[in-house]
């Protein structure tokens, strides 16, 4: 009876341990080709990834290519047989922006700001706010969509008069 209960006990632990230690075959793809996959701080190489062995547990990916904004993915692995990710990354454009507007501040995205006649950007694709400022009061307010490298002139609309 003692023999049986610790055999039982045992075969309880040792199933925990291969659980806890199951691989599972990973699959990654990205548009566009050759994006590297780095997971948990280790690159896994470049997409497509096939039938790459992982354990389950949380897991965090950032893949990155030249041109493209990076993308970070946070993932809980459960217990499977695979799973299968699939990526997009936006390409990022260069922007030229410019205007002869004096005395003006210009802020894109809530983020960056610049009082600068010509500035050169680096945007990732898909729309972008972009406020400006004169003595510290919004003045204008634009989306600037980068779908391709451009050359932005801005130039500040005023009211009619009554």
């Amino acid at each position: 009876m003692i023999k049986s209960r610790i055999i039982i006990v045992i075969l309880f632990y040792v199933l925990k341990l291969e659980n806890l230690f199951a691989q599972v075959s990973l699959s990654v793809n990205a548009i566009p080709r050759r994006v590297e996959v780095i997971m948990d701080g280790v690159s896994l190489g470049e997409t497509p990834i096939r039938d790459f062995e992982i354990s389950s547990g949380p897991h965090d990916f950032i893949l990155t290519k030249r041109g493209y904004a990076s993308v970070d993915y946070s993932l809980i692995v459960n217990q499977s047989k695979s799973i299968k990710l699939d990526f997009f990354l936006n390409p990022i454009y260069k922007i030229k922006f410019t205007t002869e507007e004096k005395g003006l501040t210009f802020e894109l995205n809530n983020n960056h700001q610049w009082t600068d006649k010509k500035i050169r950007l680096q945007l990732e694709a898909g729309d972008h706010l972009l406020r400006v400022y004169k003595r510290n009061k919004i003045v204008d307010e634009q989306t600037i969509t980068a779908d391709e490298p451009k050359h932005f002139k801005y130039f500040f609309k005023k009211k009619l008069s009554k």
